[in-house]
């Protein structure tokens, strides 16, 4: 028995940052201190996070979140990035 596999590709933008503007948007968002103090833990996974393993920034209902450089973590944050601008898109 011969089972198919399909692939679901789906384009999700993604906007990157260098690490030097990366500490400034850290410091704008008030959450540099809590990075660098080793208190800060993935929205996805909950590791703890560093300056040099933040994998993204977003939104979850009105609240900034940090997301691990984990490919999973990353990739079900562009998820609930999407869906966040559907429904405030009215999609």
């Amino acid at each position: 028995m011969v089972v198919a596999k399909s692939v679901v590709r789906r384009k999700i933008p993604v906007t990157a940052i260098d690490g030097e503007k990366m500490i400034g948007v850290l410091r704008r968002l008030g959450l540099y201190d809590t990075v660098v103090n080793g208190e800060a833990r993935c929205f996805i996974c909950g590791r703890l996070l560093s300056l040099d393993n933040i994998g993204g920034i977003l939104s979850v209902k009105g609240e900034v979140v940090l997301v691990c450089n984990k490919p999973t973590c990353i990739v079900k944050a562009a998820f609930l990035s999407e869906e966040r601008y559907k429904y405030s898109a009215g999609g």
